[in-house]
């Protein structure tokens, strides 16, 4: 079950007139960050296909999601920064491009791209969900981080589901 908060990673874009994109992060959770990050990737493939008409970008992240925490910060970014081009009308796709470009990205980003709670199956599929749920969430962060690709990679069976479907019960 994915399932957004209100903690988030803040970003801010601008138009540079440049040779490169910048990307800049900042706070308490931006030391060690590598430079081939999600914001980098996207903005490498929409560069490759010239999505972005030759323009560049300054984009400023202000970290507040602890890096390897599970909580989808970098991922999220890319979806948010995705959902920007297609607001500002820089970007035109289809349902299917979009997914295949969140795809090549990373695993997470599509579950980003419109901030709607969802199941996410064995199978890969998602299912949204509309109705909001009100849950009470305690985070912890433990002094280690854990790769979700690797995490995943590492996983050969999965166990029934135990979703009740007919009752919307999802817990």
């Amino acid at each position: 079950l994915i399932s957004f908060l209100n903690l988030h990673d803040e970003i801010k874009i601008k138009k540079i007139i440049n040779k490169n994109h910048k990307i800049e992060f900042f706070g308490k959770f931006s030391k060690g960050i590598k430079k081939n990050n999600t914001i980098y990737n996207l903005l490498k493939i929409l560069d490759k296909k010239n999505l972005l008409n030759n323009q560049k970008y300054l984009i400023k992240v202000k970290k507040n999601i602890p890096q390897k925490s599970g909580l989808g910060g970098g991922s999220m970014n890319a979806s948010a920064i995705i959902r920007f081009f297609i607001t500002k009308k820089v970007l035109n796709f289809s349902k299917k491009d979009l997914i295949k470009l969140a795809k090549k990205i990373g695993s997470d980003v599509q579950l980003g791209i419109d901030n709607k709670n969802k199941i996410v199956y064995s199978n890969g599929k998602l299912e949204a969900k509309s109705k909001k749920q009100v849950l009470f969430v305690i985070i912890i962060k433990p002094n280690f981080g854990c790769s979700t690709k690797k995490i995943y990679k590492g996983v050969k069976k999965y166990s029934q589901k135990k979703i009740i479907k007919n009752k919307k019960n999802y817990f």
